[in-house]
């Protein structure tokens, strides 16, 4: 059987579209791409420019194959602060230890270590019974003395013929001579008595009721102390500034202290006085910065640790210590530049450094891709690919001695 012989006859093929249809299509397709593209082209180039604002990352420079990878950073604006952090010691602000200018035996003490005084108030007294009796015999001649005077003067009054002027003028001063003498005596009978020369704390005591106590007149190394007073109100922080930065050590220099026993406290202040002499033996400027210390918080002898801002310069041009190349061999500190992919070294001036920052004062402008890390033996004019800076920045550091 042929396809004749099947029923309706032979299926009829399905229509060609022909050459010409499929080009028309292609064509039309091309056309649109190319006048879309055209259309892009012309309203870029049509819209207005727009000043961008300037980048401060350093973007990436394009090399040729085979040039050193390194990474810059452009100069940055920072205030600066050139630290120097030295041990310091806490002294009182009045410190007295206490002797006897009497012997005696110690009658009464009253007070004891730690205990708070007033100015003036009796601590201790010494029996001393010897002086109360040459008090009194002094009492005993200046009156004689000075009833015999009296006499003398009131004869010559009524007759001058009877006396001589000069025998009154005797007596007058032998009066007087043994009225010194009481008053002597009444002071060393008041030095029994061991008063407060100020308002402090006692800090030490070393003797109890009933022990001799020697007169320190004469030395006081051979006497035994009494008390040890100090007023702790306000103290002195003594630190010792070595002579490199003895000049910048003046009065008014921020200080902050730190006590390792008293974690996260920061105890703010600035320099009060120095001696404005260095110590010949350790070369050292003493400097004293004076603190409140109402709660007593700061207690003397207490080992402190003083940070001083010796120098601050505010908005001043910075780079990262990895950035300078010092000098050597005669040769001045440099930095090393990118410039069209190419290195480029210049030579700059710097001032303080913190440790993080050091500051330029010479030489660069601040517009320029300076070269931190991969720059070590790099010529002049080497091929470099250049990206961005990456690594943290440092702590600022404190100088220590």
């Amino acid at each position: 059987m042929t396809e004749s012989d099947l029923p309706g006859g032979p299926p009829e093929p399905p229509p060609d579209p022909g050459p010409g249809i499929s080009h028309l299509k292609l064509t039309l397709i091309a056309a649109a791409i190319l006048f879309l593209v055209v259309a892009t082209v012309v309203l870029f180039q049509g819209r207005p420019q727009t000043a961008s604002a300037p980048s401060t990352e350093p973007e990436a420079v394009p090399a040729p194959a085979g040039a050193r990878l390194v990474q810059v950073i452009k100069p940055q604006r920072r205030d600066l602060t050139r630290t120097l952090s030295l041990p310091a010691n806490i002294a009182p602000w009045y410190r007295a230890t206490l002797y006897a200018k009497v012997s005696g035996y110690l009658k009464w003490i009253g007070f004891d270590k730690g205990d708070e005084v007033k100015k003036g108030q009796v601590l201790a007294v010494i029996d001393a019974p010897e002086l109360q009796d040459q008090y009194e015999q002094a009492q005993s001649d200046y009156a004689i003395k000075q009833l015999t005077h009296e006499r003398l003067l009131s004869v010559w009054k009524d007759n001058p013929d009877v006396i001589a002027k000069q025998d009154v003028d005797v007596a007058a001063a032998a009066a007087e001579g043994t009225k010194q003498q009481m008053e002597r005596r009444r002071t060393f009978l008041e030095y029994t008595k061991i008063t407060a020369p100020f308002a402090g704390t006692i800090t030490a005591r070393f003797a109890d009721p009933g022990a001799m106590i020697q007169s320190a007149i004469n030395s006081s190394t051979q006497a035994n102390p009494l008390f040890t007073l100090m007023d702790l109100d306000t103290v002195r922080v003594y630190v010792s500034v070595p002579q490199e930065s003895a000049l910048l050590a003046q009065a008014g220099v921020p200080v902050a202290l730190t006590v390792k026993e008293m974690p996260g406290v920061e105890i703010k202040g600035q320099i009060t006085r120095t001696t404005e002499s260095l110590d010949p033996a350790t070369r050292t400027l003493l400097v004293e910065i004076d603190l409140p210390n109402k709660d007593h918080r700061l207690q003397p002898g207490t080992f402190v640790n003083a940070t001083l801002a010796l120098a601050q310069h505010p908005n001043v041009l910075t780079l990262p210590p990895a950035a300078i190349e010092p000098p050597a061999n005669g040769k001045p500190t440099t930095v090393g530049l990118v410039e069209n992919g190419r290195v480029r070294r210049v030579p700059i001036k710097t001032d303080i450094d913190d440790g993080s920052w050091v500051e330029v004062i010479e030489g660069l402008t601040g517009n320029e891709d300076v070269i931190v890390v991969g720059g070590n033996n790099l010529a002049e004019g080497q091929a470099v690919t250049a990206s961005p800076y990456t690594l943290p920045s440092g702590t600022p550091a404190k100088q220590k001695y």
